[in-house]
């Protein structure tokens, strides 16, 4: 999860969900929001360590692989396998924490495609995660992320709206041509969003923004490297196209430490890859790792639906593919993300429960999102709750 869940408001009718406040907000002169981004990011900045992610795709004849960094501090989290033909319905922030129903406006779907996600905040709350079609979505922190209030859609916490998009979408074109009909993304509450890498197995990529309200899309012509990292995909290109390599006249400092140059490094490996003297999926260990090692790291060869991954915790590579799962059966399997294994590890999955998913939601969500004061209210305990009676009701779950 590439964002910092930090600076929360918590108080009575005060959350981001309130559609009053939502209008209210939005009612602001953009000056005014702006101003408030840039002390919040300034704030940020010179009191916590930088929170950052890198994704890309290296890609040519016969091979698209994934590379993903997730920049920030030691996790909790598992790997799942999702089923298809669940039946779902859509939860967001005032839903989670509620202690009594609501009357949020809520949809519902039924999973088209199984996937294997990899979850910080429980069961259908992935940060990112490819599907049996191929599909691959994560996100990444983005400061000028905002979600735009709109009454005539249903409004979805961020996490499963990546879970959404893998259930209901085999291809980008696909994902992309649905993006007006999706849910209002609900965000941690008065911060910040994220924006979102998405790939597929024909090698398509784009990167989603939703910035004032508005999502903008980066993919084809205008996403000529397959990179994301945590600045405006567009602002990204500009600063590249200064440097020799990519037409300006400046020289790029590949032996730069900058988190700013992250972008810049990653595109400089791209362009220098030899297919004859490495492995794409080698190779692709060697960008993440020159870039900034994240404390989780992914490598995906994604026309062989096969992932690799490693923690700070679990620093052996292990493997999973795809095809050794049966996504028709309705068993929710699971895999502690830091395990100490190595290798293939699909046969270590094992069956999750409503008591193992709930561990989960109280190691993640404290991660994930940083107010203490949360922690010790009745929200909370209200949100864990829900999400015990969500799985259970949803998956079936064993207790």
């Amino acid at each position: 999860m590439c964002w910092m869940g930090v600076m929360p408001v918590n108080r009575k009718g005060s959350k981001v969900y309130n559609k009053e406040l939502q209008k209210k907000f939005y009612a602001m002169k953009k000056s005014s929001i702006l101003f408030i981004v840039f002390v919040l990011g300034v704030f940020l900045l010179n009191t916590l360590p930088v929170h950052a992610c890198s994704a890309f795709m290296l890609k040519g004849a016969g091979y698209f692989t994934i590379g993903f960094n997730e920049n920030w501090k030691t996790m909790p989290g598992m790997v799942v396998v999702n089923p298809r033909g669940v039946k779902k319905q859509s939860l967001n922030w005032q839903i989670m924490t509620s202690a009594s129903a609501t009357n949020e406006k809520r949809i519902s779907w039924e999973s088209k495609y199984g996937s294997v996600s990899f979850n910080l905040l429980g069961l259908d709350m992935p940060c990112f995660g490819m599907n049996e079609k191929g599909l691959f979505i994560v996100e990444l922190y983005l400061d000028k992320t905002f979600s735009k209030p709109d009454d005539r859609k249903a409004s979805m916490f961020w996490a499963q709206w990546i879970q959404y998009q893998l259930d209901q979408y085999a291809t980008v074109s696909e994902l992309v041509k649905h993006l007006s009909q999706a849910p209002v993304i609900d965000w941690w509450p008065t911060f910040p969003g994220s924006h979102f890498f998405v790939c597929d197995k024909q090698g398509h990529t784009a990167a989603l923004e939703l910035i004032d309200g508005v999502f903008h899309v980066s993919r084809a012509t205008t996403m000529p490297y397959p990179i994301l990292c945590n600045e405006p995909y567009q602002q990204e290109l500009v600063k590249l196209k200064k440097y020799q390599s990519f037409g300006g006249s400046e020289v790029f400092d590949m032996n730069s430490d900058e988190w700013t140059d992250r972008f810049g490094k990653v595109a400089n490996y791209l362009k220098a890859f030899d297919s004859n003297r490495m492995s794409p999926l080698t190779y692709s260990w060697r960008i993440l790792d020159n870039v900034k090692p994240g404390v989780w790291q992914l490598v995906s060869d994604v026309k062989k639906g096969e992932l690799y991954f490693r923690t700070d915790v679990g620093k052996e590579i292990k493997s999973v593919a795809l095809d050794q799962f049966d996504f028709s059966k309705p068993t929710v399997l699971f895999l502690d993300l830091n395990a100490t294994l190595q290798g293939d590890v699909h046969e270590s999955f094992k069956p999750l429960t409503v008591a193992i998913n709930r561990s989960y939601v109280e190691k993640g969500f404290p991660v994930g999102y940083e107010n203490d004061k949360f922690y010790h209210s009745s929200d909370y305990d209200n949100l864990k709750n829900n999400l015990d009676r969500y799985v259970r009701e949803t998956y079936g779950l064993g207790e």
